[in-house]
Parts: C-alpha cells; sequence; structure tokens
C-alpha cells in the first residue's frame, strides 16, 4: 500500500479529535493549572502539556478500533495511538523536536526512530535531507533497534502484520495550535507524505472574549474620563461670571 492510501484512510473523526486532545490541552489544561496553582515559574510547562495531551487522548481517542497504549522510555512514559482497523500507529511530537532529532547524533535510537526503522522501513522520501556528519542517517545496530521496538510495543503491534507508522506534528505560536500534520516518514525521519489538520484548529474564543471585553472596559474608560472632563469644565465656567466665562474659553 503506498503512503498517500495510507494516509487518505484517516478518517475526518480522527483527525478533528486529535487536533481537539492538543487544543484542550492548550486551552483548557495549561489556563487551568496556571489560575489554580499560581506558580512563580512555568519551567516545567512543556513537559506538562506533553503529559495533558497524553492524558487527552486516553480519555478522548480511545474506543472504535482505536486503542492507546503507554510505553516507558526510562524515567518518562509516552503513549502511542493504534488503530487497529487500518493499521497504523502514531506519536504526538513538537515540531521542533523533530528538528532537532534530524541533526543530533544519537548512539541509541530515539522511541520515533526506532518505530518508523521498523515499520516503514521499506519506504523512502522522494527528498533526501544530507547528515550534517556527512554519514548514513540510519546507522543503528540492527539488533538493537528490533529489542527496542519489542520493548516499546511489548507485543501489542506485531511488525509482520503490516503496520505502518505516521507522526502527528504540532507547532503553538503564542501559547495557541499554530500548525498541526500528520507526516508518514522513512526511517531517516525524512518525509514522504503528509496531511495538514489545520482546518480543524479552532480559535481560543475565551482569549478573543477577553481581548474584546478590555478593548470594551478601555472605550467605556475613555469616554468616561471625557464626561468627566466636560463635566468639570462645565461646571468651572457656571461658577465663573459672565465676564469670565469667554475668557475662559478663550484661554481653553
Amino acid at each position: 500500500m503506498n503512503t498517500d492510501t495510507k494516509l487518505n484512510c484517516i478518517s475526518e473523526d480522527f483527525q478533528r479529535r486529535v487536533v481537539d486532545c492538543i487544543n484542550m490541552a492548550l486551552q483548557d489544561d495549561l489556563p487551568r493549572y496556571l489560575s489554580e496553582f499560581h506558580p512563580d515559574t512555568t519551567n516545567g510547562v512543556p513537559h506538562q502539556i506533553g503529559d495533558w495531551i497524553n492524558t487527552n487522548i486516553r480519555k478522548h481517542m480511545a474506543g472504535n478500533n482505536i486503542e492507546i497504549i503507554e510505553f516507558p522510555r526510562y524515567s518518562w512514559k509516552g503513549k502511542i495511538i493504534v488503530d487497529r482497523e487500518n493499521r497504523v500507529t502514531y506519536t504526538i511530537m513538537r515540531e521542533k523536536r523533530l528538528r532537532q532529532l534530524r541533526r543530533e547524533k544519537l548512539d541509541k535510537p530515539h522511541y520515533l526512530q526506532t518505530i518508523v526503522g521498523i515499520l516503514n522501513a521499506n519506504f523512502i522520501a522522494p527528498a533526501k535531507h544530507m547528515n550534517i556528519f556527512g554519514e548514513d542517517n540510519y546507522r543503528f545496530d540492527p539488533e538493537m533497534v528490533e529489542k527496542d521496538y519489542d520493548s516499546i510495543f511489548k507485543g501489542f503491534v506485531d511488525k509482520t502484520d503490516g503496520y505502518h507508522h505516521c507522526a502527528i506534528i504540532y507547532e503553538t505560536d503564542r501559547g495557541e495550535l499554530a500548525d498541526i500534520n500528520i507526516l508518514f516518514l522513512d526511517k531517516d525521519l525524512d518525509e514522504v507524505s503528509r496531511i495538514s489538520l489545520n482546518e480543524y484548529i479552532k480559535p481560543d474564543f475565551s482569549k478573543l472574549t477577553v481581548a474584546e471585553t478590555e478593548l470594551h472596559q478601555e472605550e467605556s474608560s475613555e469616554e468616561e474620563s471625557s464626561a468627566g472632563l466636560l463635566a468639570v469644565r462645565r461646571r468651572q465656567e457656571t461658577d465663573a461670571t459672565p465676564v469670565e466665562i469667554p475668557e475662559k474659553r478663550k484661554q481653553a
């Protein structure tokens, strides 16, 4: 099966729910955390966003041939979405992290490199990127990759069952979801094909409401200030003698 066919099998409902899970982490979970705990610093927020996304996909993606499996990675834990009907697995990652992975020279494969190294091994991106070290991009020992794959999936996804892997890659701007795509990657993390999910991004209406309220408050404040100045001016003129009024108006 070619990659376009694989991507075309992804339903609109699946695409929309993926975007919603990430949006909820950014628009609901993060503001709730900040308003409830009022942290002095927010150094751990990028990692917590990943935790909220993982929680949301478990709550809102599982069911109807979609399974969510958890895998350990040293002291860190991740989630994999498994579409049993279409035989596709998914992981979620920031665009910035994917760019870093493409540049890094690792002794052991990142989990994404392991997964695509097994499930997407027979695909090659139409445009290949040169490794900055001038070496073969995928230089990991095959036996090490096989063992790593088994430690990740623990038998939940048999590599001989025709599964392929897609990476859901997103980026944010000022705390809002700005860009999200599903990428089919080859074993070197080069892009074979993609579909954009940007049409499902919804603006954060709460922020728009707040901004609109603040604008109205500023306008009301300006109107009240102008009205106040006019009232003071009229009082001053009323208190003045008839001769003084024209003089005061000239001065104004």
